[in-house]
């Protein structure tokens, strides 16, 4: 009996108690909030010495040089070479000034942005 009593509560579920609340849905611009990183340090270079030598001058210069470094070694390179280890270093060059313009255009792709004002 006490069955037949709560049946008809269970079935009208909670809709007795209150009324329906409408749903709003609302679309919310949200600015995205990336931190910028700093920049690495510059490149500090170090003075480098070039030797210009000669089977004629080699003579002075190994006395010269062993006088003022201790030790004789030097390396030797091709004129060729020289001139490709410079276009080495003019494409090495490049490739750094374009990935700090792709920096520059994502940093200013994530800065804040200005509101305008409306008139």
């Amino acid at each position: 009996m006490l069955f037949l009593l709560l049946l008809p509560l269970l079935n009208s579920g909670c809709t007795s108690f209150k009324k329906l609340i409408p749903l709003e849905i609302k679309t919310v611009e949200v600015e995205r909030k990336i931190p910028t990183q700093n920049r690495p340090r510059p490149v500090a270079l170090s003075n480098l010495h070039f030797y210009v030598v000669t089977e004629d001058t080699l003579a002075a210069f190994k006395q010269r040089f062993v006088k003022q470094n201790g030790d004789f070694l030097f390396y030797a390179i091709s004129v060729r070479d020289y001139e490709t280890l410079a276009l080495n270093m003019a494409e090495i060059k490049r490739f750094i000034e374009q990935q700090k313009q792709i920096i520059i255009y994502y940093e200013k792709a994530v800065a804040p942005r200005k509101k305008e004002k409306k008139k």
